[in-house]
């Protein structure tokens, strides 16, 4: 069902449709959280808030712009004006990421027990480094990059997501591309053929430096929430190797997001919703499965 329907309904009291908006939109906003804050706890309390604020203020919405739209909008001004997170601390800028890339490639790749643990380690490694390349840049470019790179909004949906102009949108997303390009040229092996670091050569400093924890790979452990027939494990060859041919670095790294696991947001996060929102949610039941 059309989710603009539904928060029109949910708007005007009904509580069925309430709780199909909030399902509708979670694993979105979720996935979001994750690429703005690249941790999943931070992410999942972010989540949370921001499913309480749609709830708390859907009577405001008015229909002039596409729901998921308004949604963005709440998201979008909630991550960037929130209280900055530990791991955003530990990287302090695109020099010294690239400067701690460089220090740790190992000469050969990691020495695993089997193939199947090198992919998985090499995977988490991906992941990981591909959101640490976001986190070097400041909050308000990341958030226009995410909107307009990885997720693909026009000028339009993304100026009227952070609340600016379609020219301040661009601006921002070109400033964010010339922040990461840097970063990848001649070096990342994933988006540059030639690059000099590839993701099985970081795994051991990975898993000294504690970026792996001793519990295993946090992301990889993430897509066992994605959905049936959704890529749940390593790069579309065919996406990435169109994208290499490409010559604006940036947009391979996009590729590279836009070929991730589609993370689904935790049960706990519409639980969390119904306790703090009883009288709106009340108990659960049965909701609308959306096509994303």
């Amino acid at each position: 069902m059309d989710l603009d329907v539904l928060a029109r309904r949910a708007a005007a009291g009904d509580r069925g449709a309430l709780e199909d908006v909030c399902v509708g939109v979670q694993d979105f906003v979720y996935r979001l959280a994750l690429r703005f804050f690249s941790d999943p706890e931070d992410a999942e309390d972010a989540t949370q808030e921001i499913l309480i604020q749609v709830v708390t203020h859907l009577g405001g919405f008015e229909g002039r712009s596409k729901f998921t739209t308004w949604v963005y909008t709440i998201a979008s001004r909630h991550l960037v004006r929130s209280k900055r997170k530990r791991v955003e601390a530990s990287v302090a800028g695109p020099e010294p990421f690239s400067e701690w890339i460089d220090t740790h490639v190992a000469p050969e790749p990691y020495d695993a027990a089997s193939e199947a643990e090198l992919r998985l380690l090499s995977e988490e490694v991906r992941i990981g480094c591909t959101y640490g390349m976001l986190l070097t840049l400041s909050r308000e470019l990341r958030i226009a990059y995410i909107l307009g790179d990885l997720l693909e909004m026009t000028d339009r949906e993304g100026a009227e997501a952070l609340e600016i102009t379609p020219a301040a949108f661009r601006k921002r997303v070109e400033r964010a591309r010339a922040a990461v390009r840097p970063i990848l040229a001649g070096r990342c092996g994933v988006v540059d053929p030639g690059g000099s670091c590839s993701c099985d050569r970081q795994v051991a400093a990975s898993i000294e430096c504690g970026l792996i924890p001793d519990t295993g790979p946090v992301f990889v452990a993430l897509q066992r929430g994605a959905a049936p027939g959704e890529q749940v494990g390593g790069v579309e060859v065919g996406r990435l190797m169109r994208a290499a041919d490409q010559l604006d670095l940036a947009e391979r790294l996009a590729e590279v997001f836009r070929t991730e696991p589609q993370f689904r947001a935790p049960a706990s996060v519409l639980d969390e919703l119904r306790r703090c929102c009883p009288d709106l949610l009340g108990e659960p039941r049965d909701s609308v499965d959306f096509d994303r």
